[in-house]
């Protein structure tokens, strides 16, 4: 049925921690009550990038193979920058702060997370985005659309929810140090592991060219 079918592929793609989830935690861990509206923001955005896709952009950047190589290193450079950005965070020496984020900038920073994000990008625009496209039936489209835009809505408030909730006990500046370093961490991590897949996938395709 198109519905879980969008509804799982969706899931599938946001439950890894990228720099949208880490950017929603760390609000909520500060208990601030902007978390639901960047939450909301999210959705908004996969919502708009997946029908941006299900109308047939994701299933043209689908087929270039060097689009997608594109994607992938800008992804690649998005995610080890903001990973450096963690790191560099864990050893100031400053009250816990997201950038010294006040009113709509903090808004700013969400939406730039995301349509800024290549990740994210060719996630919802050219995965979720292209296998909606394939559906013949505009109905089909809109239903599969509605299951992806239910699992960005249940994952974000899920993170948002329990963020907050778990706020109430982190408190100590050395738990923010640590988690940081954490998310830092894994950014840089998940740049490296796009760049071998991508440098896999370039050796593989001129091995067959050159066949």
């Amino acid at each position: 049925m198109p519905f879980f079918t969008g509804l799982g592929m969706t899931a599938s793609m946001i439950v890894a921690l990228g720099p949208q989830n880490a950017y929603l935690i760390k609000h909520g861990l500060l208990r601030r009550s902007s978390v639901l509206r960047i939450a909301a923001i999210y959705v908004a955005i996969d919502v708009a990038l997946i029908s941006l896709g299900a109308l047939g952009v994701g299933a043209i950047i689908g087929q270039s193979p060097d689009l997608r190589l594109v994607f992938s290193l800008l992804a690649a450079v998005f995610f080890f920058v903001y990973g450096v950005m963690n790191i560099r965070n864990a050893f100031l020496n400053r009250e816990r702060k997201i950038e010294a984020e006040t009113g709509t900038s903090q808004y700013s920073t969400a939406i730039l997370v995301s349509i800024a994000n290549p990740g994210v990008l060719f996630d919802t625009v050219v995965l979720v985005g292209g296998l909606a496209g394939q559906y013949d039936l505009l109905a089909d489209r809109l239903v599969f659309s509605a299951g992806a835009a239910t699992a960005s809505l249940m994952w974000f408030s899920a993170i948002a929810a329990l963020s907050f909730y778990v706020g109430y006990y982190v408190t100590s500046d050395k738990v923010w140090r640590v988690l940081d370093l954490i998310i830092g961490s894994l950014m840089i991590m998940l740049a490296g592991v796009i760049l071998s897949d991508t440098a896999e996938t370039a050796i593989a395709s001129i091995g067959t060219f050159f066949a």
